[in-house]
């Protein structure tokens, strides 16, 4: 007669045939910690499904998070805001709001783009809220149809003929009281420090919105990239004039906007 089963044991049942055909049942008293057994299997196989994908997302990204967090520290050693941008579910995705030595405010966001552009992957947008108004300067590549100014503006050479051949200045006429670029700005926006990312390629335009500026990048961007791109801005806004306020109402969806922006 088999033992009876002890609580928290398994008896396994084995169906056999017999010779002359029929069924029969056979119960081997073997005894299983079944509790533990399930507990055991369940931990090991949690431990290879989860495990492998976030070690080799740990692994792969660890560069990525250390160079953030040289980000990080540098922008709060300077009384900035730093912010992850959780959403993107890029963990290299910040914002970061600061000012000026002037004290301008400023507001810097490093994200993804969709991937279909060519030879950059990331952008890195600075927006001047407080220099939003008409439409009247901006500079992009010459192959870019983005952003621009007005219709009647007029292209403005900055005398440095490697600039002008790659990127077109535009201002309204009548509104620039110096060069938005002059050839020692179109310089040292053409030539990135050694240790920074080197954008593929820059754009600046001023809409309601702010005055806005966009290195496009073929990299997450590192400190020394923030830092540069961060100098050649504010050396770009001393130089274009104040905001003239466009005299159209901004309607609903203007103001949606700019509420987004400010988020």
């Amino acid at each position: 007669m088999p033992a009876a089963a002890s609580p928290g044991s398994f008896i396994p049942t084995f169906s056999l045939s017999a010779p002359d055909g029929s069924a029969r049942s056979d119960i081997i008293g073997i005894r299983m910690p079944w509790n533990l057994t399930a507990l055991a299997i369940v931990a090991g196989l949690a431990a290879v499904v989860l495990g492998l994908p976030f070690g080799m997302y740990a692994l792969l990204t660890r560069e990525q998070r250390r160079t953030t967090r040289a980000i990080r520290a540098a922008a709060e050693e300077r009384g900035w805001r730093y912010r992850r941008r959780r959403w993107q579910g890029n963990p290299t995705a910040f914002r970061i709001d600061g000012q000026t030595r002037g004290a301008l405010t400023w507001i810097l966001t490093s994200g993804s783009t969709s991937g279909y552009d060519r030879g950059w992957s990331v952008r890195l947008n600075l927006r001047f809220p407080t220099l939003g108004g008409e439409a009247d300067v901006a500079f992009q590549p010459r192959d870019n149809d983005g952003h621009g100014s007005a219709q009647t503006a007029v292209e403005i050479p900055t005398g440095c003929p490697a600039f002008d051949a790659a990127y077109r200045v535009l201002a309204l006429p009548g509104q620039m009281h110096q060069l938005p670029i002059d050839a020692a700005l179109a310089e040292r926006i053409l030539h990135w420090p050694a240790a920074a990312i080197t954008p593929h390629s820059v754009v600046a335009w001023r809409d309601s919105f702010g005055l806005q500026l966009q290195a496009r990048l073929p990299g997450p961007p590192n400190w020394e990239t923030v830092s540069y791109f961060l100098a050649l801005a504010e050396d770009f806004t001393a130089r274009v004039p104040p905001p003239v306020m466009s005299s159209a109402s901004r309607g609903l969806v203007d103001r949606v906007v700019a509420r987004l922006l400010r988020s």
